[in-house]
């Protein structure tokens, strides 16, 4: 198992959050930071080594955002 570290990337480019990952590989880490990534971007390293960058899918984003507006109109 080895050490990875997520982190969440806020709207000015700072880290807004640092998540500890024990994965039996990178490509096991990846799919972990994949199921995270929702409305922010993160990045993945391993120790001093960016792995790679996870941004959010901008029409996924969308739909989720149209969906929620949908829900939370009062009802007529």
């Amino acid at each position: 198992m080895l050490d990875y570290q997520a982190y969440v990337i806020g709207e000015d480019g700072h880290i807004k959050q640092r998540l500890d990952l024990v994965c039996a590989d990178e490509g096991a880490a990846k799919e972990r930071v994949k199921l995270l990534v929702d409305d922010r971007v993160i990045e993945l390293w391993q120790s001093d080594h960016k792995i790679a960058t996870f941004e959010p899918d901008p029409l996924r984003a969308e739909k989720a955002r149209g969906w929620l507006k949908g829900e939370l109109r009062p009802p007529k």
